[in-house]
């Protein structure tokens, strides 16, 4: 019998319209629900299922006892993690990565910034798994051709940005050596006078629609680089290249 994994963020407390009319559809093909034992979208499906009398449920957790169960009827599956792994995030990937193994499919309801519904979504794709993805932002499903590795990193990075690390790398990985490390992006971009340093915070002076503005308390605490930067980026070096050959 076909099983499908469902996950989502912890922030998300209401299971979508389109959500429930996946529900609908997996119960009405008798199909195996697989979840996990957190806050949010977890929760939202157990209690979802408990109240439908839907039985065909297995509740996956690292820890003997589920943090929550909604049904003793419902089955759980222990996952074992190391005790030398101590972050709990990472330890709840094991959980994560045993229901994308076990299951057939995979139903993902994603607000586009997740980390973890992201890794859920590029962990199915590369072992091969059917997925949906609801993204909430848009309150709609993707459609099924733009599930794949750059649509979704897009996504991801276009709600979270790219550290200057993370810039770095992805023009070395597409053979673009323009910069040794990030010391030498910043002073490019100072230089250029797009950004400049405020104590220990770079902030941008032009530009902006290129950037995330990162705030804590009302004050700027960091930047982070939208995909549209990248092609910015990359206009912007070449014209340097020509001028001068500092890279």
């Amino acid at each position: 019998m076909s099983k499908v994994f469902i996950s989502g963020s912890i922030s998300t407390k209401e299971l979508p319209s389109g959500i429930l009319q996946s529900l609908e559809k997996i119960q009405k093909h008798n199909m195996t629900i697989l979840v996990g034992d957190a806050d949010g979208i977890d929760k939202a499906i157990q209690d979802y299922c408990e109240k439908s009398n839907y039985k065909k449920m297995c509740v996956y957790s690292i820890y003997s006892s589920p943090r929550y169960l909604s049904s003793n009827s419902f089955e759980k599956k222990f996952i074992y993690v190391d005790d030398k792994i101590i972050k709990e995030r990472e330890r709840q990937t094991y959980k994560d990565e045993a229901m994308t193994v076990d299951s057939d499919y995979s139903l993902i309801i994603w607000d586009g910034r997740s980390k973890g519904s992201y890794y859920n979504i590029i962990r199915a794709l590369t072992h091969n798994k059917k997925i949906k993805v609801y993204l909430s932002t848009i309150k709609q499903f993707l459609e099924q051709r733009k599930i794949n590795q750059n649509e979704i990193d897009f996504i991801f990075y276009e709600n979270n940005g790219y550290s200057a690390k993370e810039i770095v790398e992805y023009l070395t990985s597409e053979g673009k050596d323009y910069f040794k490390n990030t010391r030498a992006l910043n002073k490019f971009l100072m230089d250029k006078k797009i950004i400049e340093k405020q104590g220990e915070t770079y902030v941008p002076l032009q530009n902006q629609d290129l950037f995330i503005i990162e705030k804590y308390r009302g004050k700027i605490s960091g930047l982070k680089f939208r995909n549209s930067f990248i092609d910015w980026l990359e206009k912007a070096v070449d014209n340097k290249v020509e001028q001068d050959e500092l890279f």
